[in-house]
């Protein structure tokens, strides 16, 4: 089966008429989802709303633009915040040793307002760039004098690679 019959089968049932391209990228490679996609829209089957983002043409003529990529937002917060989730129930060997660190040491993490001003530019610029509680306690460590900076950069490598590989 070609990969457009296998986006046309994925975004049939879908209620909403919205198709996420990260919902077909193990279709085939990027640039074959791409081409596939591309040829949908000169068919007049699909449209694209913006990057990424699809929706069938009879769901947008029937609901509009605007709605479904309300809809779109949306959805993608919401798997945002539990790729999220997932990604911070997985305890390392690093977070672990960390966590350990911090209650003996009796260190938390508070977050100063350049941890805040950052974390809103980070936001802003739309970077998906998140710290972790293992991150931030690594800060907090650091701060704190119980960590040296090339110990927190150490920690911090080998969890973000565990974290990866995980």
């Amino acid at each position: 089966m070609d990969i457009e019959k296998r986006i046309l089968q994925s975004v049939r049932p879908r209620r909403n008429g919205l198709l996420l391209r990260r919902d077909v990228r193990a279709f085939g490679s990027p640039s074959q989802v791409s081409v596939a996609l591309n040829r949908l829209c000169a068919k007049g089957v699909i449209t694209r709303l913006a990057p990424g983002v699809y929706a069938r043409q009879s769901k947008l003529a029937e609901v509009g633009r605007d709605a479904l990529l309300a809809v779109a937002t949306v959805e993608t917060r919401e798997l945002r915040l539990s790729v999220k989730q997932r990604k911070r129930s997985r305890l390392t060997h690093a977070a672990r040793v960390v966590k350990n660190l911090a209650k003996q040491a009796g260190v938390e993490f508070v977050p100063t307002l350049a941890d805040r001003w950052a974390s809103a530019v980070t936001r802003l610029a739309g970077d998906d760039i998140n710290s972790d509680a293992t991150d931030d306690l690594l800060v907090a460590l650091t701060r704190a004098g119980k960590l040296s900076p090339n110990e927190m950069v150490k920690l911090t490598m080998e969890h973000h690679r565990a974290t990866k590989h995980v």
